[in-house]
Formats: structure tokens, C-alpha cells, sequence
């Protein structure tokens, strides 16, 4: 009877652990955003997590937005984001509270699964990126896989040193991704049998050769397995659907 009695102090204390209240803020209002904060949302509740709007002990930002603000406070709780382009950017992986799973995954990952998925060989890879984003994009764009083409205005300037490369691959560039510059840029490529490829999902419907999609479930279930465990990672790698 003693040591059922200790079991069931065991399991019980272990509950008692990974409880937590939750806070959930949202500063993106779009579909895909909604759709995850539904999924968290029911996922904390199954691991018997409340959720509350004040004197949580782990908070979960969705959006830079969020983030930023959160930045300026000083709470002793645990804090933890997705949909930031760039943690980096802000110092994330630095902040002692702070854990997050990315949005988009790392330019590398997304290369070599585009190599995988059509059997090709390894070589530099063409990006166009706006002078201002030039800085960002180095900090995810090693030298070894990646060529930086700086533009101007629009990534046009950029055509005639794309047909040196066979690869190129679209950056989170706010510049390149207006709908314009995006289209030339595409339709360029494909008339001159470059390969396209991205780690933003949302450019599968541009007929790109190869883009990653994210696996929004498994995000979910990362968020929730943040607020339940504290790994030494603190900048989780974004979960894409298999090849």
C-alpha cells in the first residue's frame, strides 16, 4: 500500500509540474496565424494547461508584433514565439525566457531538401535581395551555398547575373515578394530554365520548383512541448511536411 501510495504522490507531482497557466497572444490576424492559435489552444487544454489573460507563468506570442512588445517588458515568466521571420534580428536566442520555433525554415535545410527531392548536384545558389534586407540576409545566406545579388529597385537588375547560376532561391525579402517583382522574377526563371525554390509556403501557388510546407500540426505540438519542457535549443527548427 506504501509504495502505491508513493506512485500515485509521483504521478501526481508530475502533473502538478507541467500545469501551467497560459497566455496567448496574437498579433497577426490571418488565416494561417487563427488557425494555429486554434490547434495550440486545444492542445493546451488536453495537457491539462489553463488558459487566462493575465498572471500566466508562460506566455505564447504569435507574430513579431507580440514579440517586440513582450521585449519591453520585464516578466520572470516563460516566453515563447513563431511567426518571427528573423529571431535573430532581435536577439532572441539570447534572451534567457525566451524559446521559439521558426516560421520559415533556414536557407540551407530548404536547399538541401530541394537537392534531395530531384536528385541534383550541390552548386552556388543565386539570391536576389534589396540592399536594405542585404544585412538580414547574410546573417541566413552562408557564403558556401548562397551568392547575394543586390537590387536597387527591382530584382530585374539582377537578371543578367542570375543565367550564371542554375539555382535560385527566394529570400523573405519584402521588396522581392511584392507581387510584381515577384512574378518577373518567376516568370524570368522559368523561361530560362532556372530553378526556383523558397522556404515560404505561401509562394506554392507561383509554380515555384520546389517551396517547403510548413506542417502547422507539429508546430502546434512544439509550442506545447515548449511550455512543458525547457530544451538547451532555444530556436527550434520550423516542422515542414516530408518530401
Amino acid at each position: 500500500m506504501v509504495r502505491v501510495a508513493v506512485l500515485i504522490l509521483i504521478f501526481l507531482l508530475d502533473i502538478s509540474a507541467y500545469a501551467a497557466d497560459v497566455c496567448i497572444v496574437n498579433s497577426y490576424p490571418i488565416p494561417p496565424a487563427k488557425k494555429l492559435e486554434e490547434m495550440v489552444r486545444k492542445l493546451l487544454l488536453e495537457h491539462n494547461h489553463r488558459i487566462v489573460k493575465n498572471g500566466c507563468d508562460v506566455k505564447i506570442l504569435i507574430g513579431t508584433p507580440a514579440v517586440v512588445k513582450e521585449m519591453e517588458r520585464e516578466g520572470h515568466y516563460k516566453v515563447i514565439y513563431t511567426f518571427v521571420l528573423f529571431p535573430e534580428k532581435f536577439g532572441l536566442e539570447k534572451r534567457k525566457n525566451f524559446y521559439g520555433v521558426r516560421i520559415f525554415p533556414l536557407p540551407v535545410k530548404t536547399y538541401k531538401r530541394f537537392l534531395r527531392k530531384y536528385a541534383l548536384k550541390e552548386e552556388k545558389v543565386a539570391v536576389p535581395i534589396s540592399r536594405d534586407m542585404v544585412p538580414i540576409a547574410r546573417m541566413y545566406l552562408p557564403r558556401k551555398y548562397f551568392v547575394i545579388l543586390p537590387f536597387k529597385n527591382s530584382p530585374v537588375e539582377t537578371f543578367r547575373d542570375l543565367l550564371k547560376y542554375k539555382y535560385v532561391y527566394i529570400f523573405p525579402d519584402p521588396k522581392l515578394l511584392k507581387l510584381i517583382n515577384l512574378v518577373t522574377l518567376v516568370n524570368f526563371c522559368k523561361d530560362n530554365g532556372l530553378l526556383v525554390f523558397s522556404g515560404l509556403s505561401d509562394l506554392s501557388k507561383f509554380n515555384l520548383n520546389y517551396v517547403d510546407e510548413i506542417d502547422y500540426e507539429k508546430l502546434a505540438k512544439l509550442l506545447v512541448f515548449l511550455v512543458n519542457h525547457t530544451p538547451k535549443e532555444k530556436i527550434i527548427s520550423c516542422p515542414c511536411r516530408k518530401l
